[in-house]
């Protein structure tokens, strides 16, 4: 029993070690990131880019990077698509999964199908753009939020939540005369905060790192989000070309702290959510 027990926990300390490396080199990028946008030309010469700590604080590429003319409007449209699209993403995918869950729905299996269809099947760049041009959406902030209003996978995970939710409450919220949108409000809505906070991150985080759409179907510099931003700091020869300054940060510095700003918005966002996130994901994809 002693040697089954100290196996156990040999094995035990092994895992905790292994985990503890996985994360070290999960975080490690990220963190010198950090040090590198911190830090002077000279330190991340002497360090090849490879820094564990940053030897001294320089916050000149921040200072910069606030300066840029383009930051702010990108901040604010990435802020306002992250927003508003995900409201519309919650709203649009909720009223889906919750007639999809409803089993006596005439027309329910056609729908469901139809749904399933989406998820393996697309129309294609250039018949996607043509259906965007024929709207009136091209050049506009509607080409990043409408078409991905929905998306199949999260609607089913969500059609799933609401089918774990016993019918019996359902059934008694109708009795007492209650609509479906009654029921879906104050019933099926207050029940499914882990699914809502899933499918928040994932709309989220979608909407927050939106590029090709921007590339796509966006010709005007002011509707840029911050990651053709985050490209355009990558793609220029120097820094110089991006704003007139005198004397720039160096180039390194500058692209280290615009990832870093890009990237904690979200980084500060999901430990919040990651409770409901794991609860949801379980719930939603188990039952059904």
């Amino acid at each position: 029993m002693n040697e089954v027990m100290q196996k156990k926990g040999i094995v035990d300390v092994l895992i905790l070690i292994f985990l503890l490396l996985l994360s070290v080199t999960t975080l490690y990028p990220i963190l010198n990131l950090l040090f590198v946008s911190l830090s002077s030309m000279d330190e991340v010469v002497k360090s090849n880019g490879m820094m564990l700590y940053p030897k001294s604080i320089n916050l000149d590429g921040y200072r910069y990077i606030f300066r840029h003319a383009g930051l702010s409007d990108a901040y604010m449209m990435t802020i306002f698509i992250t927003v508003v699209g995900t409201a519309i993403n919650l709203i649009m995918t909720t009223l889906g999964a919750y007639v999809l869950s409803v089993k006596d729905m005439p027309g329910r299996n056609p729908l469901m199908m139809f749904v399933l269809v989406t998820m393996f099947f697309s129309g294609g760049l250039i018949p996607s753009y043509l259906v965007i041009k024929g709207l009136g959406m091209v050049n506009t902030v509607w080409a990043l939020l409408l078409p991905g209003a929905i998306s199949a996978w999260l609607l089913i995970l969500m059609r799933n939540f609401f089918q774990s939710i016993p019918k019996e409450l359902r059934e008694s919220a109708k009795i007492d005369g209650s609509s479906e949108y009654g029921v879906l409000w104050r019933i099926m809505l207050p029940l499914s905060l882990p699914i809502m906070a899933t499918l928040a991150l994932f709309y989220g985080v979608g909407h927050w790192n939106e590029y090709i759409n921007v590339i796509i179907y966006i010709n005007d510099e002011k509707l840029s989000t911050l990651q053709v931003l985050l490209r355009r700091m990558y793609t220029s020869g120097a820094i110089s070309e991006i704003d007139g300054d005198a004397l720039p940060p160096p180039v390194e510095t500058v692209r280290a702290a615009t990832v870093i700003l890009t990237s904690l918005p979200i980084i500060s966002v999901y430990p919040f959510l990651q409770r409901y996130f794991v609860q949801g994901m379980i719930v939603g994809a188990v039952k059904g």
